[in-house]
């Protein structure tokens, strides 16, 4: 386990942080808090502690969607949005 003082890089390229910004506004307000460094990538950086936190928002806005529709499958979005962030 790491030291929660211990500082860790979560990276998203340019274009997955752009829709991150566009169709999960409150994600990506969050995220702005942890950005380090901007470029063609854009890195965050986390504590353990941190990181926890925004992995359970992000599955929180990924299942929002899903609880709302009939089939309580998850849109193409949030199909995406999990993808972009197991990337990270």
């Amino acid at each position: 386990m790491l030291d929660d003082k211990e500082t860790w890089y979560l990276y998203f390229d340019a274009e997955d942080y752009e829709f991150i910004r566009r169709k999960f506004p409150e994600l990506h307000k969050l995220f702005e808090n942890y950005v380090d460094k901007r470029s063609d990538v854009i890195r965050l950086a986390v504590t353990d502690k941190s990181c926890d936190y925004l992995d359970t928002k992000v599955m929180v806005a990924y299942s929002r969607t899903a609880a709302h529709k009939d089939s309580g499958e998850p849109s193409e979005d949030d199909v995406k949005l999990e993808k972009i962030w197991d990337k990270a």
